[in-house]
C-alpha cells in the first residue's frame, strides 16, 4: 500500500499499518542484489525491542503493583528492578517457578527501599510461594543488582498488623 500522502513507496503491513520496507520498492530480485540489510537500531536510533520474556515479567510486575495497590513511584522503581535483572544471565537461566517469583522479589526490593510496609509472607500467599524460595530468589536478586534495601523494622510490621486489630484496643511501642 502506499503511504497516505504518496510522498514516498512504503511496504505497509494491511493488517497493522506497520511500515515493512520504506524507499524504493522494486519488483524483481535484480533490482535488489545493491541493497544491504541495516539494523533497526541504526535505521531508527532506538533501542531494539524487548524480548517476550522482559514483557511478560514487567506485565507481571505491574499487575502485582496494582493487585497490592502500590503508589506509582514504587511500580516504577520496581519494574525498573524487573527490567535489570531479566536480562541477565543468572536470572535467564531460572525455571519458570522463580522467574515468577523474580517479579514479586522486585516488587518487595521497591517496597522496601520506598519504607513501603510490605512483608515476605505477604506476598508468599499472593503468589503462593513457599517462602524459602521466594527468600532464595530475592536474595539471588538483591547480590546480582547490587540493591541497597533496608530490613523492615518491627515499626512498620506493626502498621501491616494494624488494620487487624480491634478498632477499641490501643496499641503501644516500648524500646527496651
Amino acid at each position: 500500500l502506499p503511504d497516505a500522502h504518496y510522498a514516498q513507496a512504503q511496504l505497509v503491513c494491511a493488517a497493522c499499518g506497520c511500515v515493512a520496507a520504506e524507499g524504493l520498492l522494486t519488483t524483481t530480485f535484480g533490482d535488489e542484489e545493491h541493497l544491504r540489510e541495516v539494523a533497526f537500531s541504526r535505521s531508527t536510533g532506538q533501542r531494539e525491542q524487548r524480548s517476550r520474556s522482559v514483557q511478560r515479567g514487567v506485565k507481571r510486575v505491574q499487575d502485582l503493583c496494582r493487585v497490592l495497590r502500590l503508589p506509582r513511584a514504587l511500580e516504577e522503581t520496581a519494574v525498573s528492578h524487573a527490567e535489570r535483572a531479566l536480562p541477565r544471565a543468572a536470572f535467564r537461566r531460572l525455571g519458570l517457578p522463580k522467574k515468577e517469583l523474580l517479579g514479586g522479589c522486585c516488587v518487595l526490593a521497591s517496597c522496601r527501599q520506598h519504607g513501603w510496609p510490605l512483608t515476605m509472607g505477604t506476598l508468599c500467599s499472593l503468589l503462593y510461594a513457599d517462602a524459602e524460595l521466594l527468600a532464595g530468589v530475592y536474595r539471588g536478586l538483591r547480590a546480582e543488582l547490587r540493591l541497597c534495601v533496608p530490613a523492615l523494622g518491627l515499626a512498620e510490621l506493626v502498621k501491616t498488623a494494624a488494620p487487624t486489630v480491634a478498632a477499641g484496643t490501643s496499641l503501644a511501642l516500648c524500646s527496651l
